[in-house]
C-alpha cells in the first residue's frame, strides 16, 4: 500500500512538472511570437538572396536559443528546436501550415522529457532523422549517450520513434544524422579510434542494413571537433562543421566536394558572411533544394539563418566546375 501511494505521489509530480513545463513553453511563445503574419510559403518569410537572412525575426527566431530546423510536406510542416531561457533542455516543436496560415508551435508528439534535437529531414520529404538521450531500452530514464532515432510523418501523424542499430549507434555520443537518397547516413561520433575529439562517420545501407561505420578520415576530420554533417542527396558534397584553426570563431561551417575518383576535396570555408565569432552549425538544405539552412550565435543567442541554396556552387573548387 505504502509502495503505491509513494508511486502515485511520484507520478504526480511527473505530471505537474511536466504540465509546467508545457505551459511555460506557450507563455514564452506568447510573449515573443506573433503567428497571425505566419501566412504562405515557408512562414510567410521573404525568400532571401545569396547572402544569409535571420529566419522567421520575431516568431521563429527569438531571444531565446533556436537550434535545428527542417521543412516537410512539400513545404506545409515546419519543425525546429527552442531551448527555453529558463531551462536547459532542447525540444522540438513542430508548426503546420493549414489554409495558407501556421499554427501556432507546439511540441513535437514524438519528442520526449529529455533532449531531443540535432536533426535532418531526408530527401524523401517525410523522414526525420534526429538525436535524443532518452533510453534505448525504453526505461524512464535518461542515456548517457546521445543516440540516433528515426521518425517519419504520414496522414495518419508521426510515427513511434525507434533507435538505429549498432553500427551508427554505440555506447558513445552520436549525433547530427544525414542522409542520401540511398540511406547511406553521415554523423558525427565520439566513439574512440577516431582522429580528434569528434569525427564526422559514414554508413552505407546495404540489403536493409547498415554497413560499419567509416571514418571520412584526414581531408575532413581532424585533431580538433568536427561535427554537424549535412550530406547531399546525391553525395556530390558535405558542409561541415570544425573548430580547427585558421576559422573565424568558436565553430565554422565549411563546404567538401566530392572528386570524380569519389575522394574528396580540400573542404572550403565558408567565409565571413556564414561564419562569425561565435557559433555557426547546423547546416541544412531544404528538400527542394532551394534554400540553405544554419544556425548562428552572431546576434548573442543561437538564431536560425537562411539563404537561396546557389550559395553553395559558388565555393565549388574551379578544378570541380
Amino acid at each position: 500500500m505504502a509502495g503505491d501511494f509513494i508511486g502515485r505521489q511520484s507520478m504526480k509530480k511527473r505530471l505537474y512538472s511536466s504540465g509546467l513545463l508545457f505551459l511555460a513553453m506557450f507563455a514564452s511563445f506568447g510573449m515573443q511570437s506573433d503567428f497571425s503574419v505566419a501566412k504562405g510559403s515557408y512562414l510567410g518569410q521573404k525568400p532571401p538572396g545569396i547572402m544569409p537572412e535571420v529566419f522567421g525575426s520575431g516568431i521563429i527566431s527569438t531571444d531565446d536559443d533556436e537550434g535545428s530546423s527542417g521543412f516537410l510536406k512539400d513545404g506545409s510542416l515546419f519543425v525546429f528546436r527552442r531551448s527555453l531561457s529558463d531551462g536547459d533542455k532542447n525540444d522540438i516543436f513542430t508548426t503546420e501550415m493549414k489554409n495558407g496560415s501556421w499554427t501556432r508551435p507546439a511540441p513535437a508528439p514524438f519528442g520526449s522529457r529529455f533532449s531531443d534535437g540535432d536533426y535532418t529531414v531526408a530527401p524523401d520529404d517525410r523522414t526525420l532523422y534526429f538525436t535524443s538521450r532518452r533510453s534505448l531500452q525504453g526505461k524512464d530514464e535518461e542515456s548517457k549517450s546521445s543516440n540516433i532515432w528515426v521518425t517519419e510523418i504520414s496522414e495518419k501523424g508521426w510515427s513511434t520513434p525507434r533507435a538505429l542499430p549498432y553500427p551508427v549507434n554505440t555506447e558513445y555520443s552520436e549525433s547530427y544524422p544525414s542522409v542520401t537518397r540511398d540511406g547511406t547516413i553521415y554523423f558525427f561520433s565520439r566513439r574512440p579510434g577516431g582522429i580528434g575529439g569528434s569525427d564526422i562517420y559514414v554508413s552505407r545501407f546495404v540489403e536493409g542494413k547498415y554497413t560499419e561505420a567509416m571514418n571520412l578520415g584526414p581531408v575532413i576530420n581532424t585533431g580538433e571537433d568536427e561535427w554537424d554533417p549535412f550530406i547531399a542527396a546525391d553525395e556530390s558534397f558535405l558542409i561541415f562543421c570544425s573548430k580547427k584553426p585558421g576559422g573565424y570563431g568558436r565553430d565554422d561551417l565549411y563546404v567538401a566536394f566530392r572528386k570524380n575518383d569519389g575522394t574528396w576535396a580540400e573542404p572550403v570555408n565558408m567565409g565571413e558572411h556564414f561564419n562569425s565569432s561565435g557559433l555557426d552549425n547546423r547546416p541544412y538544405i531544404t528538400p527542394d533544394w532551394k534554400y540553405f539552412f544554419y544556425v548562428s550565435a552572431i546576434r548573442g543567442n543561437r538564431d536560425i539563418f537562411w539563404s537561396d541554396a546557389k550559395i553553395i556552387e559558388t565555393f565549388r573548387p574551379e578544378e570541380l566546375r
